[in-house]
């Protein structure tokens, strides 16, 4: 049984065994290392150009996101530690004890920031965060943020975290 490939990927060069989880795991680890807030805005914004998105209103909002297992939470590579192998771990200091939402303050968390649309929810800006992150410390400057790599004026509507 040979694997397909979907019509998108025809004549451009890639053939099935280019596709395996060693790539995959590559790719992940490029996109993360180049910023994946930086990296989805700039898609998103291409998109939106595209398709008229209108940005005179946004919803922003945050989600805890509670995990399983044991996780590093280094804060600087050790002389014992390869730069290489910090880079990999950088995720896990996001990985920690904050307020739990879903009520399991034993379970760590991570925090993913969320702005959409008002006219269709269409996602405009998104960012993984600490888990013991706020909203009210941290909205302020997510709307500055965005206002300035958009480039646009808009009304913001979000929970009483503001």
């Amino acid at each position: 049984m040979s694997a397909k490939l979907p019509n998108i990927f025809k004549g451009v060069g890639i053939e099935p065994q280019h596709l395996n989880d060693d790539r995959l795991g590559r790719v992940l680890e490029q996109l993360y290392e180049g910023g994946l807030t930086i990296i989805f805005v700039k898609v998103a914004l291409e998109a939106a150009s595209k398709f008229g998105v209108n940005r005179e209103s946004l919803h922003l909002d945050s989600s805890s996101f509670h995990v399983h297992g044991a996780y590093l939470s280094k804060k600087r590579p050790g002389p014992e530690e390869p730069a290489a192998m910090f880079l990999r771990n950088r995720f896990a200091n996001t990985i920690t004890h904050g307020y739990s939402r879903d009520h399991r303050p034993d379970l760590k968390q991570f925090m993913v920031d969320l702005m959409c649309s008002g006219d269709g929810d269409i996602p405009l800006y998104l960012r993984v965060a600490s888990g013991n992150e706020s909203d009210q410390a941290i909205f302020a400057q997510l709307m500055a943020e965005f206002r300035e790599q958009w480039q646009c004026e808009a009304l913001f509507v979000a929970d009483a975290a503001l």
